[in-house]
């Protein structure tokens, strides 16, 4: 028999579930919802002219009053991307170490919120109490500095969310991961562990980022002309490696993207990076620098459109070129989805005579997550009664589960969740019971959320089959149907074809007919167009395999 003030925890991911980014998690009680991360993802290729995806925010706003914190775990784009758009809406306290703090700062003063913003900094092994629960945070290795884990105390038992992490023996800023912590909780009793899924996939253990040093030293000494590095702009890490063999081999640095210029320059301000500013040369100046003494540190390597090493690549950035002999770096991974973005990048630049180092190739990356051994690790630290794989597309979940199985837990014992699923925890243990209504929420420029799915439909229609506009003249007082015209755009050359003129006498026949059916005097428009429509996607069909977007005009004379 339920207690009447028998206590209820609820466990609700916006974001980050299913997907590769976009992470926001909300950790829930009767009175209380405290945030976890508020991130955002790359568009996919159908999403046509979207900048960026961030999580739906509706059940935060009808529940605003309960929200009491926001809780950042680090800096990387999915995990702090959407929180100016958060903050739009509901002003709560945001809390974070530090580096992350800088990061965040540096994303809200682009939408001019940062001196409302009420941002706290806190460091491993403080605590963070709220009436129903307490929060205590635990270091993580990871990609970026400043990284942690959360351990939420409940009356039921601990909840260990890592985070993203991987296992790094030889960390770059001796941020080793909290492995008494974890084995503390673990004798304490874990309830539920919450454990980045993202390189379940990879056997073995995740190679430490200082394992770069040698290979990259290499691959810029023996460069013959410039070489640019792309790089995520908060892998602070990677960015300070690059600034020692720079500085030991006796090369110019020069920084290029608005997001590298802030985070190298918040990350300086706080302590995280450290370099000589008469190493750093203006982008404009490199043209009269010998070549072969720069490196270039930029964004790109996702081959996102306006990227530096993008507009480099397609010879739109007027002060540095890519030619022959040039070295180029791609130091990240691939997220997926990016793929053919990406090739026709690095293909560019290939065709430039340039040689580049990517992803499957001649790999100068390692990642910051966690492979098969790590996360089996921590499973044996924490020995948890439930697991619940998060950060990850649903295959990396689903993997991730069989993982816990062969760790020891209970196949009923695991809750695969998705993004909008309730997490309900009793004490008669942890269940999904019920969703909230969750959507993409679409960046388009300075349009927030009103791009909806019929739109990008659209737009992918149109780039993928074009456009054919039909006129229709008709003439309601002297009772006329004239000749209907087309016009068309990326979808075939239909000029003097007989395709075209078959397909303006079906309009005409289709128009004729609704005409004689309705008369002049009962014609409805949009009853006409959707016949014309109709009938023109079949024949094109029939003719020519595929349609195109088809919009009728109809015009009274």
């Amino acid at each position: 028999m339920k207690m009447k003030n028998e206590p209820e925890y609820r466990i609700i991911p916006l974001g980050g579930l299913g997907e590769i980014g976009k992470n926001m998690m909300l950790f829930e009680s009767r009175e209380e919802i405290v945030v976890i991360d508020s991130g955002m993802m790359f568009p996919e290729d159908y999403m046509a002219g979207i900048d960026y995806v961030i999580p739906d925010f509706s059940y935060l706003i009808e529940n605003r009053d309960r929200v009491k914190a926001v809780v950042l775990t680090h800096g990387h784009e999915d995990h702090i991307g959407a929180l100016p758009y958060l903050l739009r809406e509901i002003n709560v306290p945001v809390y974070g170490t530090k580096l992350t703090l800088g990061f965040a700062q540096n994303r809200l003063k682009e939408h001019s919120l940062d001196r409302m913003a009420r941002l706290n900094e806190v460091k491993p092994r403080e605590s963070l109490e709220f009436k129903d629960f307490k929060m205590e945070f635990f270091q993580v290795s990871h990609s970026i500095a400043d990284c942690i884990g959360i351990a939420i105390k409940t009356d039921y038992g601990i909840i260990v969310h890592t985070g993203d992490f991987k296992v790094d023996y030889t960390p770059v800023n001796n941020e080793y991961m909290d492995f008494y912590k974890l084995a503390k909780y673990g004798e304490d009793g874990v309830l539920l562990l919450m454990s980045d899924s993202t390189n379940v996939e990879t056997k073995g253990c995740t190679l430490s980022e200082s394992d770069l040093k040698e290979s990259m030293l290499k691959a810029i000494t023996n460069a013959t002309g410039i070489v640019l590095v792309a790089t995520f702009a908060s892998n602070i890490y990677r960015i300070q490696q690059i600034f020692d063999i720079c500085r030991k081999i006796g090369k110019k640095v020069a920084i290029l993207g608005k997001s590298m210029e802030e985070n190298i320059s918040m990350a300086k301000k706080l302590g995280y990076l450290n370099y000589p500013q008469s190493m750093i040369v203006s982008p404009k100046t490199v043209k009269g620098n010998k070549r072969k003494n720069v490196v270039v540190l930029t964004t790109g390597t996702q081959g996102e459109p306006m990227s530096m090493l993008t507009r480099i690549a397609n010879d739109s950035y007027p002060h540095i070129t890519i030619e022959n002999g040039d070295t180029v770096i791609l130091s990240a991974s691939i997220i997926p989805g990016n793929e053919k973005t990406v090739t026709r990048i690095i293909n560019k630049i290939y065709r430039k005579g340039a040689y580049v180092y990517y992803e499957g190739y001649e790999d100068i990356h390692v990642s910051g997550h966690a492979s098969q051994e790590e996360l089996k690790l921590v499973f044996a630290l924490t020995r948890p009664s439930y697991f619940m794989p998060i950060h990850g597309e649903y295959r990396h979940l689903v993997h991730h589960s069989t993982l816990a199985q062969s760790m020891g837990i209970m196949k009923d014992h695991i809750i695969l969740a998705e993004d909008g699923d309730i997490v309900k925890i009793k004490k008669s243990g942890i269940t999904v019971d019920g969703r909230v209504d969750v959507d993409n929420v679409y960046i388009d420029g300075k349009n927030i959320g009103g791009v909806e799915e019929n739109i990008l439909a659209t737009r992918y229609k149109l780039a993928q089959d074009g456009i054919i506009t039909v006129i229709i003249p008709i003439s309601v007082e002297e009772k006329s149907l004239y000749q209907p015209e087309m016009i068309s755009r990326g979808f075939i050359n239909l000029a003097n074809s007989d395709i075209l003129e078959r397909a303006k006498s079906i309009a005409f026949e289709e128009v004729r007919g609704y005409i004689n059916e309705k008369g002049y005097t009962d014609l409805n428009w949009e009853g006409i167009k959707k016949r014309v429509v109709k009938e023109l996607k079949k024949y094109f069909k029939k003719e020519l395999g595929q349609y195109p977007l088809i919009v009728p005009v109809i015009i009274e004379v």
